[in-house]
Formats: C-alpha cells, structure tokens, sequence
C-alpha cells in the first residue's frame, strides 16, 4: 500500500511540474511543440523565441532529460529561424522596418540559444549534475561556442564591434574545452560535422574580416564561404616561423591580430596559420557573370582585410599633438551645438592636447586629473569660430608619466542640435518639446545614425517628431545602444519627412 500512495505521490508531483512549466520533460516539451502552430513562420519563431525566453528563466535543476528538451526547442527552431533569416536577407532592399523587425527576432533567437546552452555548460562543471552531463560536455561547449559566434555576426550586421565581454566569454569556453581534452572531439551539429575548435576559429575569421558596413547578404556570404572551406587553419599553441601568421590572446577581449615579428610566445596565446586561407580567398570561383564579378571581389577584400586586419587599436594610432576645445558633459555639448547661440553664451570651453588619433576616435593627455566617468559625451573642435564639432565617448583613462590620459571613441563627426517630441497620440509621455542630438553617420564609415535624448523622453517603438531647421521628421525609437549618464544614445528608423509649414 505504501508503494502504491509513494507511486500516485510522485505522478502527481510530475503532473504538477508539467503543469506549471511546458519543459518539464521532453514529452512536456514535444506536446508544447506540436501546439506551437501560427498564422507566418514570423509568428511561429516570435512564440518559439518566448519559449526559449521560459527556459532559460525557469530555475530547473540541470539533468539530460533538461538537455533533451533544450535540444528539442533547438531542432524545431532551427528550421524556422533559417527562413526568417532568409526572409531578412532577401528584404535588405526593400521594407526598412521589416528587415530590422527580422533581424531582431534572430538575434533573439541565437542569443537566447547561447544563453541556455552556456547555463547548461556551466552546470555540466558543478558537483550536482556533473556526473550526469559529463559526457554531454562537448556537445554542449560546441553549442555554446556556436551560438555565441553568431550572435557576435548578427552584431555586424547592424554595423557594430562585438564587445569585449563577447571575446572572452567565447576565449573562456574555449580554454575550457581545450583543458579538458575535447576541442576536436569530432560531432554533428545543424546538420553538418564540426568540432569546439572549428566553431571557435569560424568566429575568430569573422573577426578578422571585421564586416562593419557590409551589406547582410555580404556577411552571410563571407561566412558560408569560411564555414565550407575544407582545411581551416585551426590554433596552434606553439608558433612556427613562416607557417603561423596571426595569433589570438586568450586573456584579452578582442580576436585576432596580426602576428608581431618580434612575438613572444605566450601560455594563453594561439597562433593561425592564415596564407591557404588567404591565397583561396583572392583564388574563389563563383563562376561567371556580374554576380560572380561582384562575388570575387568581395572575397578578394576579405582576403586583403584578413591580411592586415586585426591590429590593435594603439597600433592603428597616429600620433597627432595639438591642442583642440573641447566641451565636456551634455549641457556644455548642446551648447556648443547651438548654431543661433552667441559666442559669448555658451559655457567656457576647455582646451586639451591631442595625443593621438583614428578611425575610432582620439587620445587626449592633460596636465591633471579631470572627473570624467567613462560615457561621458564631449565635443572636439580645431576652431569654436568654425562651429565644426565632433562628438567623442570617455572609454577609458589613467595617469601616466605625470600625465593624466584620455581614451575616447567617436560617436559622430557632424553631430547635430535638434528639436524632438512625442506625438500628440502617444499615450503617458511628456508633451514638451526638448533638444536633442542627432548623430549621423556617413555611409563611408559603415554605421548606424542614432540619437542622444533624455531618460525621461525614451519609449521604446514610440513614434516621435523632430524638427531640423525647416524639416520635420517622423521616427520610430529603436533600442538603447548606450546609457550617457541621463541621456540614453538610441537607434531610430526615420518613417517620414515634411516641410515645417506643411506639418503645420
């Protein structure tokens, strides 16, 4: 009798489970599934991308059957998601809020598989399951490493550097798959054979090829080139004159770089021998016609990008002395930007020494030490008489030398003061009309324009007005790209465009 109420106890804590999580069990997980029916595949993988949301915010005990279901959600979705992708990269030319409305959905989709199967790989290394998915730990690092290099691609296409803490989560999995003796412990994976150490050196070119401003067909392209061809140049921890010409800092967060005549050899440092790859590249067939035309040459700069891509932003440096104006804090900044300001108005500018500068922005050296957190925004100008500005970021600094160094990153060269405001129809908002900046970017520069509003006035999807000079522009927000103190630096999608006297 006792078996028999221990037996109906525990179908009921099962039943109990099941009822409050769909993924309580690969069957609980299949019956979710073969519900998961929708009117588009848009549909469907929006309500797919909601379920991989649960699992991972569930608080489940890690176990195979936990592995099983995740791999269920992963088979289902992979379908979908090849053909949103699809979808998103046949839409480039037309439909703009569509393709950004796709192109979100799969950077959902792949960081969320990323953040499940690095929570599982976690948990595959602590006391209470590490039995259990001790032989599932290549599988699962693979995964790990596959995903996070994809939501690292995804990021290009929206003309953004993967961050920091994106390279050495992906380098920290990797020194752990190589500790433990599986990084080319062969599998299948989408499909196809692959191993740790060939979806970590797929990420690793993508970096090198660095595709900011790439058309999303191009990157996709660039990657099924490097994901078919045959012999890719694996790591090597020792280096072999004439053999390895780049290497990766498994202790840094960035990817690779060219390798150094007068390297060292490190504990944590790789090494690539990239030649093969490079000679393929400027040697691919894509056979005949305007379209291979374009092809080839396309492989030809990746080529030329691997061979001196990956240098180290204090190399790409140019020393550069002077001394430039700058006004530093937002209040100073939209001060200076105000063209119909007179001179004597505006806030004291002050006057720093250029130290150095590049494509990304420029190096500062002052006399003593400024409180300047990092995010801090601050116009450049040569000359305040020209009213010709730059807006800069506080990345990084420190005292140096009886100096006090400055590392900013550009955000804009042609930043512009402008007016914005809510709709009259938008609901629990501010009604006032308040400055902002508009950030443009030039197309040669491969960026994404943005905007620098207050906290206060941010919603995201809303549809706000802005006015410059005589026109005036209908937007859609976009998301929080970066957090400047009380102002938020947002992507926008510009719906519309009238003349002042026309909205009026």
């Amino acid at each position: 009798m006792t078996a028999i109420f221990e037996m109906l106890g525990a179908i009921t804590r099962r039943r109990k489970a099941e009822g409050g999580s769909p993924f309580a069990s690969p069957k609980a997980t299949e019956r979710w599934l073969k519900h998961l029916h929708a009117d588009s595949d848009y549909d469907a993988h929006h309500l797919l991308v909601e379920g991989l949301e649960r699992f991972n915010a569930e608080n489940a005990a890690p176990s195979v059957a936990r592995l099983d279901s995740l791999s269920r959600l992963e088979d289902a979705g992979l379908p979908l998601q090849s053909r949103i992708v699809e979808q998103y990269v046949r839409n480039q030319a037309t439909f703009r809020l569509a393709r950004q409305a796709l192109w979100r959905e799969s950077w959902m989709f792949w960081s969320l598989l990323a953040e499940a199967w690095l929570g599982l790989l976690k948990e595959a290394y602590r006391r209470a399951a590490s039995e259990e998915l001790k032989a599932q730990r290549p599988a699962i690092a693979a995964r790990a490493l596959r995903y996070a290099g994809l939501v690292m691609r995804w990021e290009y296409h929206q003309a953004r550097t993967p961050a920091e803490s994106a390279w050495r989560r992906l380098h920290k999995i990797y020194r752990l798959v190589e500790r433990d003796g599986y990084a080319r412990h062969v599998l299948t994976l989408a499909g196809h054979g692959t191993s740790c150490v060939r979806e970590y050196t797929l990420t690793v070119l993508m970096g090198l090829v660095n595709p900011l401003g790439y058309r999303a067909q191009e990157i996709e392209a660039i990657a099924r080139i490097l994901e078919a061809y045959p012999s890719l140049p694996l790591p090597s921890p020792v280096a072999i004159d004439g053999v390895h010409t780049h290497r990766v800092d498994l202790s840094l967060g960035e990817g690779a770089a060219v390798l150094d005549k007068d390297g060292v050899p490190g504990r944590r440092l790789r090494y690539f021998a990239l030649a093969p790859l490079v000679r393929h590249l400027k040697a691919f067939d894509a056979g005949s016609g305007p379209e291979a035309d374009g092809m080839h040459a396309l492989t030809c700069q990746a080529a030329s990008l691997i061979e001196r891509g990956g240098v180290r932003r204090s190399r790409q440096r140019t020393q550069r002395f002077g001394r430039v104006w700058v006004a530093a804090g937002m209040e100073r900044v939209l001060s200076a930007l105000a063209h119909a300001d007179p001179a004597p108005a505006r806030p004291a500018l002050e006057p720093w020494m250029l130290r150095d500068e590049s494509c990304e922005g420029m190096g500062f050296a002052l006399g003593e030490p400024a409180a300047l957190p990092h995010g801090r925004l601050v116009a450049v100008t040569w000359d305040p008489g020209e009213n010709v500005w730059q807006l800069l970021a506080v990345r990084w600094s420190r005292d140096e030398g009886g100096q006090h160094l400055i590392g900013t990153e550009r955000l804009s060269r042609h930043p512009k003061r402008v007016q914005v405001y809510f709709e009259a129809d938008v609901a629990d908002v501010p009604s006032e009309q308040v400055s902002a900046v508009f950030l443009p970017m030039a197309p040669s520069e491969g960026g994404s324009s943005h905007l620098l509003l207050p906290r206060t006035h941010y919603r995201l999807g809303a549809a706000m007005m802005l006015r410059e000079g005589e026109a005036v522009y209908r937007l859609r927000l976009g998301e929080v790209q970066e957090s400047h103190e009380d102002w938020l630096r947002v992507g926008m999608d510009v719906v519309g465009r009238e003349q002042l006297a026309a909205a009026a």
